[in-house]
């Protein structure tokens, strides 16, 4: 539920997806392929785990984060009834990797200019109409009209059962858009998130020991004879703000060791309690660190093209 996010990546590695989705504890749905030609395949995922999507990522060294709406643009008329059926059946499916009910909404919003511009070229239009035309079934019809009368894009039904369009084309457009930017803040107010995996972020100064698997970091508020330290394993850790930090996660079920600074363990802690040490992940960090990464990609995109250049 909540604010979601689309994980692209070519259908040939879904196994690998798969298998590292359930590494990171990364909650998510596979979605209906909406465009079967282009060779790749989503699956939908919770904004809050933005940062380990990120991370396997680069794991992976293959996939990109896209909108939901991305999604739905990149598929044709055809197929948004199919994902809407699947939408459908994930509500009340607790045994699956699950998406709440108001996904469905989101679907619809998806559908609401695609069946708004249809309307523009008819001038009116009929729940049938939009049955024919976008492969969906009469509820599901009834409720994009529904929903396009209550925005005032469409007038009342007509005798003839035909709903005239009361706006031009460019209001319709900061209309709809408007509609849909409010429509995801109401969702992002009731975001779900994954309880059992924490981001957090630590800075590269308490960095005391390292190896090829792992990082020994004293964790912070501890100091002295009393201080304490946790081994972290490297694969679960990412850089950010230019390396001086780094970003990962703990897991609330997982009980960790402490070690004292001769490497003797001293006792366990439960991850929901040394979570508490600690600076979470705000959406700030994930902003700038999302930046970075598109400023990395641009500078080598211009590097590939210069050395192309050259030669």
């Amino acid at each position: 539920g909540g604010d979601l996010q689309v994980l692209q990546f070519n259908t040939e590695d879904m196994k690998k997806v798969e298998k590292m989705a359930k590494k990171y504890g990364i909650l998510y749905s596979v979605l209906p392929d909406c465009n079967r030609k282009d060779g790749l395949s989503e699956v939908i995922f919770h904004t809050e785990a933005v940062p380990r999507v990120n991370m396997m990522i680069q794991k992976l060294k293959f996939g990109k984060i896209a909108t939901f709406d991305d999604y739905l643009k990149n598929g044709d008329e055809k197929s948004l009834g199919k994902l809407m059926d699947f939408l459908k059946k994930q509500q009340g499916n607790e045994k699956s990797h699950t998406i709440e009910g108001d996904r469905v909404n989101t679907a619809i919003d998806g559908l609401i200019e695609k069946v708004g511009m249809f309307a523009m070229e008819k001038k009116a239009i009929s729940v049938d109409q939009v049955k024919e035309n976008f492969s969906i079934n009469g509820e599901q019809a009834e409720s994009v009209i529904k929903q396009l009368e209550t925005i005032g894009v469409l007038g009342s039904k007509k005798e003839d059962g035909t709903h005239a369009v009361m706006m031009d084309k460019d209001a319709f457009i900061n209309r709809v858009r408007g509609y849909q930017d409010l429509a995801e803040r109401m969702r992002a107010v009731a975001a779900s998130k994954n309880a059992n995996l924490s981001d957090v972020t630590i800075s590269k100064k308490l960095i005391i020991e390292e190896n090829d698997h792992a990082v020994k970091t004293r964790i912070p508020g501890t100091w002295g004879d009393e201080a304490r330290y946790v081994w972290l394993r490297k694969e679960n850790i990412m850089d950010i703000h230019n390396g001086k930090t780094m970003l990962t996660f703990l897991d609330s079920n997982k009980d960790y060791k402490l070690y004292d600074s001769q490497n003797r363990v001293v006792t366990t802690q439960k991850g929901t309690e040394l979570y508490t040490h600690y600076d979470k992940v705000e959406a700030s960090v994930r902003e700038r660190y999302e930046k970075v990464q598109k400023q990395q990609k641009k500078t080598t995109q211009q590097k590939t093209v210069t050395t192309k250049k050259a030669r």
